[in-house]
């Protein structure tokens, strides 16, 4: 071993990396040998060259994001202009099922379905993220000056490395999975949402698992609509969702979590059984009781969301299309037969766990339909106060007993 190897070791058992600090060092090296070969290879070396002027650099994560879609083979083609007018007429007939079904009257729809491509869907979504990360951006630049060896300038190198890596990598993946969309509009409080349909995704998934055209294409208009209903007929749900994201990023403060707790933390959640990291990704390491409590509340409201839409379109769904049983099976089979890696990359970025309280969302519902009706349902847009929490969500019958206890005080 030569004189500068020995020099070396000996620097690092007297001066041991921290777990981000090895991380960061073993991101580099692989993007570097990778930058040749790889979109996203290149995509990360641009990304360890760039002097970090916030937490999160988005152009980077913007050029990470179409790598990682670039590397998934995505052939990149504009959508079909002649499907505009068949995605019309599939959202009036969404619109009239979904409101003779649940009796919602919102006040103002999205105009028309945007027919995206993936690069499209990244660019719309990018604003969104932005506009929520942003917000903790600086708080995070203060809290790490202390974390690492390096410094300050190194903890923000570091930290600006994974949180744009990760944003990007998950931007990236969501983009050639997502099939329809209802954008909130967050970062325009009041305005009406859009509804997108990144139709290369339907495209591919009719082609691999034999869907029918039409009527496949009519169940993810269904879906989204049926969002678009639950925020256009209750415009505080918007502001609830907004003023929790906003309550949320103002708690944070590593204050309560110093450095040493930080790695401990770290090295813990990479290594133990049941572990926040695995099921909820690199994000949730720096949250606090508090903020697990916020992030509590958005969990049910959004297992309630996402319940009440995947109920309508099943009801909806099996009167209005005759292939409704065939593709929801497909997908429920398409759902467990995904491979290790993917699996492993949607528990990294939360995705498992969501489909698992969507999925918590949708017995909520159909238990509250079958029990009192979706008029009885529809209380929980009535205020924030009647939203069940996570315990109510899992036992639907104590929220039941709870809205009528309330009436009853009236």
């Amino acid at each position: 071993m030569g004189e500068e190897k020995i020099n070396e070791k000996a620097n690092e058992q007297e001066n041991p990396q921290t777990l981000l600090e090895a991380l960061f060092n073993s991101v580099d090296k692989v993007a570097r040998r990778a930058a040749d070969f790889l979109p996203l290879g290149r995509g990360l070396k641009s990304l360890l060259k760039t002097e970090p002027e916030g937490m999160i650099g988005w152009d980077n994560v913007r050029d990470i994001a179409t790598a990682t879609l670039e590397l998934q083979h995505e052939k990149q083609e504009e959508p079909n202009g002649r499907l505009k007018e068949p995605y019309r007429e599939m959202y009036e007939v969404a619109k009239a099922e979904v409101e003779r079904y649940t009796g919602l009257r919102p006040e103002k729809l999205p105009e028309e379905v945007m027919v995206f491509n993936q690069k499209d869907w990244i660019d719309a979504n990018i604003v969104t993220f932005k506009f929520l990360f942003d917000q903790i951006s600086e708080k995070y630049t203060q809290a790490l000056e202390e974390i690492g060896q390096g410094g300050h300038k190194a903890a923000q190198k570091i930290a600006h490395t994974l949180l744009s890596m990760e944003i990007g990598i998950t931007i990236g993946y969501l983009s050639r999975n997502v099939l329809g969309q209802y954008d909130l509009s967050l970062p325009e409080p009041g305005k009406t949402g859009m509804l997108y349909i990144v139709e290369p995704n339907v495209a591919r998934l009719e082609g691999d698992m034999a869907l029918d055209h039409f009527e496949f294409r009519q169940w993810i208009t269904l879906h989204e609509v049926t969002h678009s209903f639950e925020f256009d007929s209750n415009p505080w749900l918007q502001e609830y969702l907004t003023s929790k994201m906003h309550e949320y990023f103002e708690t944070i403060d590593l204050k309560e979590l110093s450095p040493q707790e930080f790695f401990r933390n770290m090295r813990k959640n990479q290594t133990g059984r049941g572990n926040k990291f695995r099921d909820a990704g690199l994000a949730s390491i720096i949250s606090t009781p508090k903020q697990r409590k916020i992030l509590e509340s958005l969990q049910a409201v959004m297992c309630v969301i996402e319940g009440y839409s995947n109920h309508v379109m099943d009801i909806v769904g099996k009167n209005l299309l005759s292939n409704y049983e065939t593709m929801k099976r497909k997908f429920d089979q398409r759902r467990s037969s995904k491979s290790t890696a993917e699996k492993l990359l949607e528990r990294l970025i939360g995705l498992e766990l969501k489909l698992q309280q969507y999925k918590l969302g949708e017995n909520f519902v159909d238990a509250v339909v079958e029990a009192e009706g979706i008029s009885f349902v529809n209380k929980v847009w009535a205020a924030p106060v009647n939203l069940p929490d996570m315990d109510e969500v899992r036992v639907p019958a104590a929220w039941i007993e709870r809205m009528k206890a309330d009436q009853d005080n009236f």
